[in-house]
Formats: structure tokens, sequence, C-alpha cells
């Protein structure tokens, strides 16, 4: 690899901004909400689905759904994406306040 090159990966690698924010988990057949927060969402949604295959799922609840109804009835959504700021690298206190504003307007939800 040239040096032109390995210098242009390593910038995008400096510039990359995985999208980050708050996702839901939704249980189409009993109606079950679960909010988690994502500093790179894509990242997150494929590391849940493989531990919610696996049966490894920290959320009991959420792991006795899908292996009761399966990947199909479980949809998520991202509810809230929190935006990149100049300056800023650490976004877990955002994170957590949108968290909790999410958990506040649907209080029959719970924490994933």
């Amino acid at each position: 690899m040239d040096q032109e090159r390995k210098r242009e990966l390593k910038r995008q690698a400096r510039e990359f901004k995985p999208q980050m924010g708050v996702v839901s988990f939704t249980c189409e057949a009993t109606g079950d909400v679960f909010f988690a927060t994502a500093k790179n969402v894509p990242a997150f949604l494929n590391r849940t689905r493989l531990q919610a295959e696996t049966g490894t799922l920290r959320n009991k609840k959420l792991q006795e759904l899908w292996r009761a109804h399966g990947e199909d009835a479980i949809s998520y959504d991202v509810v809230e994406d929190l935006d990149y700021e100049d300056g800023v690298t650490d976004y877990t206190d955002d994170l957590d306040v949108l968290l909790e504003e999410c958990l506040a307007a649907h209080p029959e939800a719970s924490r994933l």
C-alpha cells in the first residue's frame, strides 16, 4: 500500500462519526418497550442481535421475548439522534439525558 493511500485511510478513520442516540426495541406481540443508548448505533444493533441469538442478552426480559416470539417480533428504532459537536469527545452524559427523557415520556418502558 502506498503512503498516500495509507494517509487517506487514516484521515477517513479520524473523521468517521457513526450515528449515535437512543434506540428503542419493541416486542410487537406484547407491546413491551426497551430503551438503550448507543455511541455507534449500527454496531450496537449488531451486538444486540448477536447476544439475543446466542442467549447472552443482559436484559433477561428482552431475551425471553426474543426466544418466545423470534427476531421478527422485535422491532427497533432510533428514537433520538445526537449530533456531534466540535471539541466534544465524550457524549455519555448527553446520551444519558436523552435516555432519561425517553423513559420519562414512556413510563411503561424499561432500560435495555
